[in-house]
């Protein structure tokens, strides 16, 4: 029955458009057999007031883009609903409004409204920016109709995408019959750009909507450009913003200081009690319009989330991510390696050996990192200074002493051609005991062409007295792909006395491993399929001899549902050659093993209020055999609560013994507002005996600024349950600009 409201609606915001000279869409000019899409911006006097509704009055002088198009599920076709896109600027911010029609007001899904967590499955608005217009690097900020606040910052067209970066923005959200409306200010100085008098920026917009499996964009997004999920990171197919004039960072230093205060007790032992209060500051510098410094004193962390809990059923490395605050915005300028920065194989520089020994905790004294790109080179300095600690490892139960270190790293990278950069890193750890230095030096390149292939390596070498002669790594890769097919090809080698300190290594040195993947993926019209990946995947692992260390072949068979939805079954081939390792306490003699895997996984539809994934898998597993099964649930009752769940469970039968592991873990989360909610998260560990709870509670007073309240507790559970640790701590910051 709002048909024809939106009719109307849209008829006004046309005429609207076209009064204000609008270039965007349909309306964009034809270069050669392209559309080129383009908006001119003008300035203004008088802000809109952010409110999420949008007055006539407030956005009469700005410029309109409309006309989306989609590319699922029907690439090429317009959108289903209207979007209107307004854009100003003044002197501080850029200001967008938009304007989200909806015949069925009712089905809007809404369900999220914390800041940073996943939108995916809520109707939501993407703004993407190439503030550089370099076609490469962009920032991104989603919002829904609760105006819920989501950000990234995309890296060489997708290939990393640091989401734990975080913006200082503002939105808000407001929903009506006709649909919903939102209103984003951005502060230019959240965002690095050229200075220079008169910018043209690279900008595109995105809509989805969950109920229909909609995405639709302003400039196009092929299917072929997004068979690896990138095709809207593909910041060389936007569309362009001119008319930025006279604009830049008012506010050359930005102060955060922060004060804690708290209370920690140990109950092993003698049961010491500590109290808790300090204080720092963080600090960022804006040098230039585009280079920033961050500079970080007495550093502290409290609010960070514990880390997941795992149990290590492999003879490789595990990989944490990085979750502190100094370490993310501006990290991937530091990334070179075998692999992708959540899932990396070899990683040259990995934030987590500054501060962090096994699972312990270092204090960090001070640092300083600047970051940021001067005309075609993108540069990156860090210098970090951590103190001395002595400490019990939780697992092997052993005293550590880390001395005072001092960490070092330079990155520099050019752009080259339209889309591909060239670069240069070296990394230095220097403990301060006279104990044993290291040194890392990289030469790297990344190329991209428009026919979707991509070229990637580097050349690297480590220095560490002790350890000379075949102290170097190299890796090359290949990729290609479109909608239907996709193939890919990589070789790594690593050598005897390659030792990154300041790195991970998933496998010790000495190997040499190749790795090739191809894939084709059709769209059958049958079982309300999406789209079929079928991939076959093979992983060769030798050593310096050409002996065959470790193999996988995995065929799998990937089928996406029309609502999202999925199936996934994945038969593996191991091939291992071991010298014998310990697995959790159970010893594999050394020997070759042959083995399988087979594993089968579901997920549901997770734009609804309850939905989940349960998955398991089982075969042989060195001379014995392996079982696991897991589920993840969540819940999403309103707009305020979320509830989810996961169990892990895995059992393994070897000669020499059994090990069954569980690890059980709840998320509850409730939203006051988007700018107060508290979070809990309570993991059980079986296998190790314990239960690691973090309850957090976050007030952001003012954008960039937050009062924490934070209770930690840990558990040992053999036996009984008996405490292990306690800290109740309160954090707040306090953004200052001068």
């Amino acid at each position: 029955m709002h048909v024809g409201k939106i009719q109307t609606a849209v008829l006004m915001l046309l005429l609207f458009a076209e009064g204000n000279g609008v270039q965007a869409g349909a309306s964009g000019t034809k270069r050669g057999k392209s559309l080129t899409y383009e908006v001119n911006v003008r300035s203004v006097r008088q802000a809109p007031v952010l409110d999420g509704i949008l007055s006539r009055d407030e956005w009469k002088q700005a410029a309109v883009v409309y006309n989306f198009t989609q590319k699922e599920p029907d690439e090429g076709l317009p959108a289903s609903e209207p979007t209107f896109i307004l854009i100003s600027y003044d002197e501080s911010h850029i200001y967008f409004g938009i304007r989200c029609f909806d015949q069925t007001p009712n089905d809007i899904v809404a369900t999220e409204m914390r800041r940073d967590y996943d939108l995916s499955e809520n109707d939501y608005v993407e703004i993407i920016i190439d503030t550089f217009h370099d076609q490469r690097n962009a920032y991104y900020f989603a919002t829904n109709s609760l105006g819920a606040q989501l950000d990234c910052e995309i890296k060489t067209e997708g290939t990393h995408l640091n989401w734990d970066w975080d913006g200082i923005w503002q939105s808000n959200a407001h929903l009506d019959e006709l649909g919903w409306t939102a209103e984003v200010a951005i502060p230019f100085q959240t965002l690095r750009f050229d200075n220079q008098r008169d910018l043209t920026w690279g900008i595109n917009f995105g809509r989805y909507l969950p109920g229909r499996r909609e995405e639709s964009y302003w400039s196009p997004v092929s299917r072929d450009d997004d068979f690896d999920d990138s095709g809207k990171y593909m910041v060389s197919k936007f569309g362009t913003l001119n008319g930025l004039r006279d604009i830049g960072h008012e506010d050359r230093f930005q102060i955060k200081p922060f004060s804690t205060a708290g209370l920690q007790k140990d109950f092993t032992g003698a049961g010491t009690s500590e109290n808790l209060l300090d204080a720092g500051l963080d600090a960022k510098i804006h040098i230039t319009s585009n280079l920033v410094s961050d500079l970080t004193v007495n550093t502290d962390f409290a609010q960070v989330e514990a880390d997941e809990e795992q149990v290590n059923l492999s003879r490789f490395n595990l990989f944490l991510p990085e979750k502190r605050d100094f370490f993310l915005e501006g990290l991937d300028v530091f990334n070179i390696g075998d692999g992708t920065s959540s899932d990396p194989f070899a990683l040259l520089f990995f934030s987590r050996s500054i501060g962090i020994s096994g699972n312990q905790k270092i204090p960090i004294v001070g640092g300083a990192k600047m970051t940021g790109k001067e005309g075609k080179y993108e540069i990156g300095l860090l210098d970090v200074y951590s103190n001395d600690a002595s400490f019990v490892d939780d697992f092997s139960g052993e005293t550590r002493v880390v001395p005072q270190t001092n960490y070092s790293a330079f990155r520099i990278k050019r752009d080259v051609l339209s889309r591909s950069t060239v670069g240069f890193m070296a990394l230095s750890k220097d403990p301060k005991d006279g104990g044993r230095y290291n040194r890392t030096f990289a030469a790297d390149g990344n190329f991209t062409f428009e026919n979707n292939l991509s070229l990637g390596g580097y050349l690297a070498r480590t220095v560490t007295p002790g350890l000379k002669g075949d102290d170097y790594s190299a890796f090359a890769e290949a990729s290609w792909g479109n909608d239907l097919y996709s193939a890919s090809g990589s070789a790594t080698y690593i050598g005897d006395n390659f030792n990154p300190e300041m790195g991970f290594m998933l496998w010790n040195q000495g190997i040499r491993k190749y790795g090739m993947q191809m894939g084709v993926s059709p769209r059958p019209r049958f079982l309300n399929t999406r789209q079929t990946h079928l991939s076959y995947n093979i992983e060769y692992i030798t050593d310096h001899n050409n002996e065959l260390q470790y193999r996988t072949i995995q065929p799998s068979i990937f089928n996406v549902f029309k609502d999202e939805s999925y199936l996934f079954i994945s038969l593996i081939n191991y091939y291992d050659n071991t010298a014998g390792f310990s697995l959790e306490g159970v010893d594999v003699p050394a020997g070759v093993y042959t083995y399988n895997v087979l594993g089968a996984s579901y997920r549901s539809d997770m734009s609804r209020r309850f939905a989940g994934s349960i998955g398991g898998g089982g075969g042989s597993f060195y001379g014995g055999s392996f079982l696991g099964f897991d589920v993840t649930t969540q819940y999403r009752p309103n707009d305020k609560f979320a509830f989810d769940m996961a169990w892990d469970w895995n059992r393994v039968a070897l000669d020499n013994g059994e090990i069954t592991t569980s690890i059980l873990s709840g998320r509850f989360n409730y939203s006051f507002s988007t700018d107060l909610f508290v979070k809990t998260y309570i993991q059980w560990n079986h296998f190790s005996k314990r239960i690691v709870s973090n309850i957090l509670l976050n007030y952001i007073h003012s954008p960039g600024s937050d009062f924490f309240l934070v209770y930690n507790e840990k558990w040992d559970t053999k036996g009984g349950i008996s405490t292990r640790d306690r800290a109740v701590l309160a954090k707040l910051t306090y953004l200052l600009k001068l």
